[in-house]
């Protein structure tokens, strides 16, 4: 399954007449809209070939990458928008337009209609087309696409724009807008450090952008199948850090009534061991002097308890509805507390109090009918970290920040388990409460351990290129894999904004490649291997020398007072080189760019030197020739400089063929090194 082209007939502020856009199918079409009927003609594609763009072979396959390119303000991301209204839920805010989308399947003769604002459209099919053996015409006929076929939107950018046609509506939006909003929808909700200060916006940022970024890093998709790390060398985090903190502690008016007593003991007990500890902060009871190791380790440990008990609550809080289902064995809870607290005075009972809270409480209607929370996934959960924090032997690894220091392995254990926890929490109690497996996005939780990578920070460009691939595997993960709050469709268009924005050439070289092989993977560990394509723009030529030319959107707009124009095939107008071509001559004619190939600036100084040479001034000539020797074409540079020597009887020629000769004499050793 593949999007192939796009009719716009009408749009608000984008075209002032139809346009047409093909993305490379198996066939190029073009529309007429006669006496209100539409007709698609198509003509076949000589460039298209089956699996071009399929190298993994696996279930789930990239049936075709596109892009789109143009000046800015052209159109770009508004074509964009034409596909990603038609999955949203309304349209209404959207600027008016009038538009059809068209799919080609592999396992049909003709395409199929996605969407469309026509109520009658006809295939117009004619003696050289091959797929069918007569001519009659073909009636087309649209399908439910949102059922079928889904769009996923990515823009690296931060442009502080508030967009009213997909904010709250696409659910499938990991635009940096769209990512940063729901990275910071907790931050008012979560608890201050140990000192009373809130936590900052960039630390939150940080910590939920470096999970993800290690979450796809360590991936079982990424480590077993050796993609992405063999195609980019990033650089390793020597010693990482995690940061706990959970939840403001909550009003419990929603906790079902059963639980509250238990509950109240769990926080007093853990209040009552912070401030008894820190009343024996210099001596214990033999007065002998405590180690400020063994001091962070006790507080840090209760601290976590009491994020986690105040995380609990909030789902409570958030999910149930009935303060009187909560089914719990009063009795036997406090005989177990009787025989905790009979133990040393400095052993951890809070943390015995909450697992046995924790195998006793159930929800439910009655003692027949009840859900049982799976107590051993939080026993694990502590058992790893406390056994992390045991191993600190220095008041460096645990800070007063309630910050731990450990090993990458350290890291992604608490870290995998903390997800397999948290996932356990959200489906327990959306599983009491709703019939439907799907959970909303408002409904789930957040952890409170927070990852931060330490001593090598990732340069910009860095991050970028992680954001890309992280965020996209960090929505397929979490929406389908870990917490299911959406449904897999048939076939993902997969819409990349600029998504090379930040790269050094040498990635942009590899970009087309590292999606072709790294984003199969990412569909593929889903159940349902769902296909999927590839739809970018770009301003970068390397990009385009990976596509071929069929494969190319040019949009072109010759200045703001005018309206945006797709250029077509066989206009005289349109670029005809993008595979494998040169990329100047990409740059020349891929991008619009008038003039010359080089910066304004330096072209204004030699067009400034010409103008010098063809005069008789014979001031600043000083200046002049530095700037002859400064440039580095050399066809130019030596044209330049034989003008020079004929107005100034100099052999300025002579050195800058010199110069040329010592650089193709280093090559020539390069070259044969």
């Amino acid at each position: 399954m593949r999007l192939v082209a796009i009719y716009i007939e009408e749009h608000e502020y984008l075209f002032d007449k139809p346009q047409t856009i093909n993305f490379g199918g198996k066939y190029i079409y073009s529309f007429k809209n006669e006496e209100g009927r539409l007709s698609v003609h198509r003509k076949l594609n000589g460039q298209f070939i089956s699996g071009f763009f399929d190298l993994e072979y696996l279930e789930s396959k990239l049936t075709l990458v596109s892009t789109i390119a143009g000046q800015n303000g052209a159109g770009k991301s508004s074509v964009m928008d034409v596909i990603r209204c038609t999955y949203v839920q309304h349209r209404y805010s959207m600027p008016h337009h009038k538009s059809l989308l068209l799919f080609e399947k592999d396992e049909l003769n003709h395409p199929v209609i996605g969407n469309s604002d026509f109520s009658n459209v006809i295939l117009k099919l004619n003696k050289t087309d091959k797929d069918f053996d007569d001519c009659n015409n073909l009636d087309l006929f649209s399908v439910p696409l949102p059922e079928l076929h889904q769009s996923i939107y990515f823009s690296p950018h931060f442009d502080y724009k508030f967009n009213p046609n997909f904010d709250e509506v696409d659910s499938h939006d990991i635009s940096f807008d769209k990512i940063l909003e729901e990275d910071l929808e907790e931050l008012p909700k979560m608890d201050t450090n140990s000192n009373g200060s809130n936590y900052s916006i960039n630390q939150e940022l940080l910590f939920k952008n470096s999970l993800r970024q290690n979450d796809f890093l360590n991936s079982t998709t990424v480590k077993k199948n050796k993609i992405f790390q063999d195609i980019f060398h990033l650089p390793e985090h020597s010693k990482p850090q995690l940061t706990f903190r959970g939840y403001q502690p909550v009003d419990s008016y929603h906790t079902p009534y059963t639980y509250r007593t238990a509950l109240g003991l769990i926080k007093k007990r853990i209040t009552d061991e912070l401030g008894g500890w820190h009343e024996q902060r210099v001596f214990d009871k033999k007065s002998t002097l405590l180690n400020q190791v063994e001091i962070n380790k006790f507080i840090l440990k209760r601290k976590i308890l009491n994020q986690l008990v105040n995380l609990l609550e909030k789902v409570m809080e958030r999910q149930n509805h009935y303060l009187s289902e909560g089914v719990f064995d009063t009795e036997t809870f406090n005989n177990e507390i009787k025989i905790i607290d009979k133990t040393d005075e400095f052993t951890m009972k809070s943390e015995k109090y909450l697992l046995s809270f924790l195998k006793l409480a159930k929800l439910g209607k009655s003692t027949k009918s009840v859900f049982a929370f799976d107590a051993d996934i939080v026993e694990e959960f502590l058992t790893k970290i406390f056994n992390t924090i045991d191993k600190a032997d220095s008041e460096d690894d645990i800070t007063l920040n309630d910050t731990l220091f450990c090993s990458k392995e350290d890291v992604n254990e608490i870290l995998t388990i903390q997800r397999k926890l948290i996932n356990h929490v959200n489906h327990y109690y959306h599983r009491f409460n709703s019939k439907q497996s799907i959970i909303s996005k408002r409904d789930k939780i957040q952890g409170f351990v927070n990852y931060m990578p330490f001593n090598t920070p990732l340069s910009s460009g860095e991050n970028a290129l992680l954001n890309l691939f992280s965020r996209l595997y960090a929505f397929l993960y979490h929406n389908f894999i870990d917490g299911k709050t959406l449904e897999v469709k048939n076939h993902y268009i997969l819409l990349l904004d600029e998504g090379d924005l930040g790269f050094h050439p040498t990635w942009k070289k590899k970009y087309v490649n590292a999606l072709c092989k790294t984003i199969p993977h990412f569909f593929n560990f889903l159940k349902e291997k769902p296909s999927f394509q590839i739809i970018l723009t770009t301003h970068d030529p390397l990009t385009l020398s990976d596509l071929p030319n069929s494969n190319v959107v040019y949009i072109e707009r010759s200045n703001y007072s005018e309206k945006s124009n797709i250029l077509i095939s066989g206009r005289k107008n349109r670029p005809i080189k993008t595979f494998g071509a040169n990329v100047s001559d990409l740059i020349a004619d891929s991008f619009f760019i008038e003039g010359s190939l080089m910066g304004d600036f330096a072209h204004k100084k030699i067009k400034d030197t010409i103008e010098w040479l063809n005069n008789a001034d014979f001031e600043d000539r000083k200046k002049y020739k530095t700037i002859i020797k400064l440039i580095d074409e050399p066809i130019l540079q030596r044209k330049l400089a034989e003008m020079y020597d004929d107005k100034m009887e100099t052999k300025l020629e002579v050195q800058v063929i010199d110069k040329q000769i010592k650089y193709l004499e280093l090559l020539k050793k390069k070259l044969k090194k």
